[in-house]
C-alpha cells in the first residue's frame, strides 16, 4: 500500500510511505462507515460490465450499485436486466452518451450513502477482495479517498504524459497512477467537486482532492487488464488529460491565498503618472506637496488632504478617460489573469485617489480595491476625502498602509500570514512585516530590497516565486 503524502511548497522530495499492513474482508478493526454506494458508468461495455457488477454483490457492505448506461448503443439494456431483481441495483439509463464526468455526477447525487466507490466497467481480472482493498480505507475512516493503482502492460497516456506533467506542475507529490478510475471517497466531497467531460475526469479529482486538503491514499490491487484503445483514442485521451492538468494546475495552491498590489512604481510607474498630473495640470502643485512631505513640514495626512484640493472642479468621467490611456506596467495583466485562474483572490491598496485607482483595477480585473475616496458633488469633485477613508489619512504613510492591510484581510477572512504583498513603493514597507511573503518589485529603495523576502525585476517572476 502507498501513502501518499500532500508537502508543502518548501520541500520539493517526494514522499511514499510503504505500509506493510496487508487489507483483509474479514478485518477485525471497528469501521466508521458500514456500508458503501457503488457508482459504475457504463458505455458499450456489454458483457464486461457483467464481472464488475458480480464481483460487487459479493461485498457485504455494498448497500447500492448504481449502474450508469451512459447512452450505450449495444446490449447493455438486456444484460443488465439479470440483475434487476437485486434490491441493491439501480439501473439509471442516460437518453445520450455524455461523457463519464457526467455520469459520476449523476452517479453521486443518487447516492444514499456518504462512502462512494467510482468503478470502471472495463476492468478484466476484477475480483471483490481487489475492490474490498480500495473501499476499506475509507470505511475505517483512515484516510477520505483511496485510489486503485494495479499493474497493467499498457499504459502510454499515465507513463508519457501524466507523469512527467505531475513531475513539471507539482514536483512534490507522488502518485504510481494518478489517472486511475478506481476511486473511493466521501460524498461530501465529490457532492461538490468538479467533473470533467469525458478523460480528464479522474485526473481533475485527483487534483480537487488535493487542494481541498483531503487524505489520499494509493493502494496497490494487482493485475487488472483494460480495455485496449486505438491509436487516436489514445491521442485524444492524452490531449484530455493534459488539458485539464494544465487548467487545474494553478489550482492547488499550497500556502498563500491572498495577493495584493500596490499601484504605484508597481502597477503602474512614475512616467504614467506624471503624464496624468500633467494633463491634469497640477503636476507641479503635486511635486511642491511631495516635497513639503519630504522635508517633514507636512504629515502624509496634511498631504494627501492638500493633494485632494486640486482635483476640485474636475469631472470624474473626464480622470478615467485620461487614466484608461496611461501604460500599465509589462506583464501586469498577464499576472494577474494567471493569479485569478490559480484562484487566489487579488486586489490592490494604494494611497492615490479613486479615479485614477479605480480605473486601473477595472482594466486588470482584480477583485477589489481599497484606496483614498474623494467625494464627488454635482458631477464633479469637491477637493474633499470621503469619511470612509479615514484609514488613509494618518499621519505617515507606514500607518495608513497598515490600516488598509488590516481592512482587507479582515474583510476577505484571510489570514495575514496567507498574503502576498508585492511593492515598489517604499511608502507600504510596514505591511511587509505581517505579510506571508513580501516581494519588492524593481525596488530603488535600499530599506524596501531589506525588508522584502523577495526582490523581483520582471513581474511574470511572482509565478514562479509563489508557486
Amino acid at each position: 500500500m502507498d501513502t501518499v503524502q500532500n508537502k508543502t511548497s518548501e520541500s520539493a522530495e517526494k514522499i511514499v510511505i510503504q505500509s506493510k499492513t496487508k487489507l483483509q474482508t474479514n478485518i477485525s478493526s471497528k469501521y466508521m462507515y458500514t456500508k458503501f454506494s457503488a457508482v459504475v458508468p457504463s458505455y458499450n461495455e456489454n458483457p464486461q460490465f457483467v464481472k464488475i457488477v458480480s464481483e460487487l454483490f459479493k461485498i457485504p457492505q455494498l448497500d447500492e450499485l448504481i449502474f450508469i448506461d451512459d447512452g450505450s448503443t449495444d446490449q447493455t439494456q438486456e444484460t443488465v436486466k439479470q440483475f434487476q431483481s437485486d434490491k441493491r441495483f439501480i439501473y439509471i439509463r442516460l437518453s445520450k452518451n455524455k461523457g463519464k464526468g457526467n455520469a459520476l455526477k449523476t452517479g453521486v447525487q443518487k447516492a444514499k450513502n456518504e462512502i462512494v466507490l467510482f468503478l470502471d466497467a472495463d476492468l478484466g481480472q476484477i475480483t471483490s477482495r481487489k475492490i474490498f482493498k480500495i473501499v476499506e480505507p475509507v470505511l475505517l475512516n483512515e484516510v477520505d479517498m483511496s485510489r486503485g493503482s494495479f499493474n497493467r502492460k499498457r499504459g502510454r497516456v499515465t507513463e508519457f504524459a501524466v507523469k512527467p506533467m505531475m513531475e513539471i506542475l507539482f514536483p512534490s507529490l507522488y502518485f504510481n497512477q494518478p489517472i486511475s478510475g478506481q476511486i473511493c471517497a466521501k460524498k461530501s466531497f465529490l457532492i461538490n467537486a468538479e467533473y470533467a467531460e469525458r478523460y480528464g475526469v479522474d485526473i481533475g479529482l485527483l487534483f480537487d482532492a488535493i487542494e481541498s486538503g483531503q487524505r489520499i491514499i494509493e493502494v496497490h490491487i494487482g493485475n487488472l487488464i483494460n480495455r485496449k484503445n486505438s491509436t487516436e483514442t489514445v491521442k485524444e485521451m492524452s490531449r484530455q488529460v493534459l488539458e485539464t492538468m494544465i487548467s487545474r494546475a494553478g489550482l492547488i495552491r499550497h500556502k498563500y491565498k491572498l495577493v495584493l498590489f500596490t499601484l504605484d512604481n508597481t502597477l503602474i510607474d512614475e512616467a504614467a503618472t506624471g503624464t496624468l498630473l500633467r494633463e491634469l495640470g497640477i503636476e507641479e502643485q503635486v511635486k511642491g506637496n511631495y516635497s513639503l512631505l519630504n522635508e517633514g513640514k507636512i504629515t502624509a495626512k496634511e498631504y494627501l488632504e492638500k493633494n485632494a484640493m486640486l482635483y476640485a472642479g474636475k469631472k470624474p468621467s473626464v480622470i478615467s478617460k485620461m487614466s484608461a490611456n496611461l501604460p500599465i506596467v509589462r506583464y501586469a495583466s498577464e499576472v494577474i489573469k494567471a493569479l485569478i485562474r490559480r484562484k487566489y483572490r487579488v486586489g490592490i491598496i494604494s494611497s492615490n485617489f479613486s479615479p485614477i485607482v479605480q480605473s486601473y483595477a477595472t482594466r486588470l480585473g482584480v477583485h477589489f480595491y481599497d484606496c483614498v475616496e474623494l467625494e464627488q458633488k454635482n458631477g464633479k469633485y469637491t477637493g474633499i476625502i470621503k469619511k470612509k477613508s479615514i484609514n488613509w489619512l494618518s499621519d505617515t504613510f507606514d500607518e495608513s498602509f497598515s490600516k488598509s492591510f488590516n481592512k482587507v484581510v479582515k474583510a476577505e477572512r484571510i489570514n495575514s500570514s496567507k498574503t502576498i504583498m508585492v511593492a515598489g513603493n517604499e511608502r507600504c514597507l510596514a505591511v511587509f512585516k505581517p505579510a506571508g511573503l513580501s516581494i519588492a518589485y524593481k525596488a530603488k529603495n535600499k530599506k524596501l530590497k531589506e525588508a522584502a523576502d523577495k526582490t523581483i525585476h520582471v513581474l511574470a517572476e511572482l509565478l514562479a516565486i509563489i508557486e
